[in-house]
């Protein structure tokens, strides 16, 4: 396999091997065309393809000796043997030219040479492309069930928006090699079905060589058409990896552009973020000091109604009183008119005398009283104003507190607009460093992880190693495994590096980390379980112990399925209780209408 120290390399030794894989096919191709002994002339005046003057000129020989042997199509090898056989052992009655003969038993043996041999190395170097691409030509985006998806088997689940691009271009992976290995496996069961009873029928062929054997009136002869099947499902496998080649060559500046505009979209989405949580606080504060002033009029409120209820009572007495005054003014007023128009004696004077006297005081009183009924009135009528009041603040707080739920809900928008924005951007700036790296290549070819594992499982597992070793990381570093294998003069010029480089004071822990980081970047496979071998070996399982509880305990439970807490599992399960025996006493009949 070669080692390639860039994607140009790759781009132009694939573009280089499609068009070898192309001239190979269109050779083949002509090839097979030119196996014929008739003499053709292009006199047509419309350019025709060459394959189909080829096939006009074949089909007359070859539907004389279809006539001629009376049988079925003619679709596999064993029909075409039977036919040779009987028109050079002179089994028919009529004459048959001996181009037609030596046209399908030259055609029969350019089939099988072709399959047999080209045909043969052509798939294998298709494929070999395809494996090449499938290995370089990376989306670094995972579709979940994508082969299902591609194959119309599981329902597709769109991505978000911003994540199209690559969602997009791994599909189209997926597509891609999903065509070029039907296209394969097309071309490789030429091989077995010209084999069997059944053969090539006319009806398998693919649309373009069903129209190509009509227009050239050749039918009855699917067999011949062997070739140019495959020759059309080659050319359909080299077409899907020139597309996959331009969609790689293309997909880093797409992702760029789409980590450009998600940069710019996660800007403004955190603006407006930060604005509507800035207007939530402010409808939250001016709703906490609306309600205390709110509490405050309510207080006063229930103040205010016992006191309205007095000033009712004394408002009702004023009236009554002034009421009762009143009518009593007005009938002194009548009888002393009526006084007036009678005789003037000593008894109607004196009545007249307190009559007068009366209605004087009276109409003193009538205004005093008058006032306080007013006054009374006025004080109720404010209490009243005041309940009105309280009633449109209690309204206003409920208005404001629908505001606040609507700045929440809003803020919660926001927010989750932002994550999603943040989750999209993270995912295609990831995608664009790894597309990025200088040493993508060398990483894929020698199969080393690509992402940062900067906090990774067994980046935690050596900081706890190089915390607790102690003086033992040098006898750790000896029974740790490398691959590939370093030698033990290697491993001793590692540990005295080390020791040359830290010397004074204590240093296990810097000795530790140094010389485990060595391990990881020289084991390429470097794995916890290769981490816990090593400490195995020294007989440290205070540090396995250690390791297994942080790291490896509690990424078990994120796989266990644990039941969700209800908050109200309490209340929940004390009323099943009582249902339960509520049921029990039914079924035995000690049940009251109360407990019912």
């Amino acid at each position: 396999m070669n080692i390639y120290s860039s994607f140009k390399q790759i781009y132009d030794y694939v573009e280089k091997s499609l068009d070898e894989y192309s001239r190979l096919i269109n050779d083949l191709e002509i090839d097979y065309y030119r196996c014929s002994p008739i003499s053709i002339e292009f006199t047509s005046r419309k350019p025709r393809p060459f394959s189909v003057t080829i096939l006009q000129a074949w089909s007359q020989p070859l539907n004389e000796l279809h006539k001629t042997y009376l049988s079925h199509d003619i679709r596999n090898i064993e029909t075409t043997c039977e036919l040779l056989e009987a028109a050079k052992t002179g089994v028919f009655h009529r004459f048959i030219k001996d181009e037609s003969i030596i046209l399908m038993e030259r055609i029969s043996q350019k089939i099988i040479q072709q399959l047999n041999s080209n045909i043969l190395i052509l798939t294998d170097k298709i494929l070999d492309c395809m494996n090449l691409m499938k290995q370089y030509f990376l989306s670094f985006y995972y579709i979940k069930n994508i082969q299902y998806i591609i194959q119309n088997r599981r329902k597709e689940e769109l991505p978000d928006e911003y994540l199209e691009t690559a969602y997009t271009y791994e599909k189209s992976r997926w597509l891609h090699m999903f065509q070029v290995n039907k296209s394969l496996k097309v071309i490789r069961e030429m091989l077995e079905r010209i084999h069997t009873t059944e053969g090539v029928t006319f009806s398998t062929l693919s649309k373009e060589c069903q129209e190509l054997a009509i227009r050239c009136d050749c039918t009855s002869f699917p067999y011949i058409f062997v070739l140019p099947e495959c020759y059309h499902e080659a050319r359909q496998a080299l077409n899907s990896l020139r597309t996959w080649l331009n969609d790689d060559r293309n997909y880093t500046e797409f992702i760029q552009k789409s980590l450009e505009l998600l940069d710019k979209k996660y800007l403004e989405v955190k603006k407006t973020f930060e604005i509507s949580k800035t207007q939530l606080s402010q409808i939250k504060y001016r709703t906490e000091s609306y309600g205390i002033q709110l509490i405050k009029f309510e207080q006063e409120n229930e103040i205010n109604k016992n006191k309205y209820k007095e000033f009712q009572t004394n408002f009702h007495l004023k009236e009554n009183e002034y009421t009762s005054k009143y009518l009593k003014y007005d009938l002194y007023v009548k009888e002393l008119n009526r006084l007036y128009k009678q005789s003037n004696d000593i008894q109607n004077n004196f009545l007249m005398k307190t009559f007068q006297n009366d209605i004087k005081h009276i109409s003193n009183e009538l205004p005093k009283l008058k006032l306080q009924a007013d006054l009374i009135q006025t004080r109720m009528k404010s209490f009243q104003e005041r309940e009105r009041k309280l009633i449109e603040m209690q309204n206003k707080h409920k208005s404001m507190e629908k505001d606040i739920q609507l700045a929440l809900e809003n803020k919660i928008h926001q927010e989750n607009n932002l994550n999603r924005i943040e989750k999209c951007r993270d995912i295609i700036r990831n995608i664009y460093k790894c597309r990025k790296k200088h040493n993508l290549i060398q990483k894929i070819f020698y199969d080393l992880p690509i992402a940062s594992n900067d906090n990774d499982d067994l980046s935690k597992a050596l900081c706890i190693v190089s915390k607790c070793i102690g003086r033992d990381w040098d006898q750790l570093y000896w029974n740790l495994p490398f691959y590939p294998k370093r030698g033990q003069e290697e491993l001793y010029n590692d540990i005295k590096y080390i020791n040359e480089k830290y010397y004074r004071g204590d240093v296990f822990q810097d000795q530790a980390i140094e010389i485990l980081n060595k391990w990881r970047r020289y084991h390429t496979r470097a794995k916890i379980d290769d981490l816990i071998h090593g400490l195995q070996q020294i007989h440290r399982l205070d540090i396995i112990t250690l390791i297994e509880e942080d790291i490896i305990k509690p990424k078990l439970l994120l796989y266990v399925c644990h039941e969700e807490i209800d908050p109200r599992k309490k209340e929940i399960e004390d009323l099943n209780q009582k249902l339960i025996r509520l049921f029990d006493k039914i079924r035995n009949n000690t049940t009251n209408s109360e407990e019912t």
